[in-house]
């Protein structure tokens, strides 16, 4: 990940700064948090009311931000990001098991628009982890969860009117997932059939369950 840039205000890259809120709160050393990320790449001595806060901000290669604060006073961090993108930012920070202690969406209905983040199970039973906005987004969580999962694997499919159009043109070559049961996935589209197929390869190198990659040329629909 890349730090955004510091020469603007705190919620750096907010596009939609309503949009953005705090997601989550995590209780990690802090520490172990400079250890993994390096120093704070900026420090509010107000911190918008909570007092002193250092903050960190990031662009992923999928292309999505988000900030991390940590309240001195308070001793834990806070996640600032679009809702539908939460699970997206716990999965860049590499928090998956007890170091978060609040989400926002704990209480709140699953939405009905957009792209599913789903994962299946070596006997075909299924599950929604979450449904995002951004498809790309959500291809980025699927394969990230796939990476650390053991005997399931991860996909992406549209539910109800996503805000992509599905009838966008697309042309390219895609790595293609197939389980045991026959069930197929797009794990992600390249307009490069070199990238594609270095994907391919590489998760046909990990110690998979049950399940084959290989790539194919995708026409534009219209």
């Amino acid at each position: 990940m890349k730090p955004l840039p510091t020469d603007r205000p705190v919620v750096w890259g907010d596009d939609e700064p309503s949009n953005r809120f705090i997601v989550a709160a995590a209780e990690v050393p802090l520490a172990d948090f400079e250890r993994r990320w390096g120093p704070a790449h900026q420090r509010d001595a107000d911190g918008d009311g909570w007092g002193p806060t250092r903050y960190w901000g990031w662009r992923a290669d999928c292309g999505f931000k988000f900030v991390v604060a940590y309240l001195e006073v308070k001793n834990f961090f806070q996640v600032i990001a679009r809702e539908d993108e939460l699970d997206h930012a716990l999965a860049h920070l590499d928090w998956w098991r007890g170091e978060v202690v609040w989400r926002l969406d704990v209480d709140e209905p699953r939405a009905k628009d957009g792209w599913a983040v789903y994962r299946q199970d070596d006997t075909g039973n299924r599950h929604d982890v979450c449904v995002m906005g951004q498809r790309s987004h959500a291809e980025c969580l699927a394969r990230r969860l796939e990476a650390r999962a053991h005997k399931q694997w991860y996909a992406v499919e549209a539910r109800g009117t996503p805000p992509v159009p599905l009838s966008r043109p697309r042309e390219g070559w895609a790595v293609v997932r197939q389980d045991e049961h026959g069930n197929r996935a797009e794990v992600a589209v390249f307009s490069s059939e070199t990238r594609a197929r270095e994907l391919a390869r590489a998760y046909d190198a990990e110690p998979r369950h049950k399940q084959a990659y290989f790539v194919e040329h995708v026409s534009p629909k219209f």
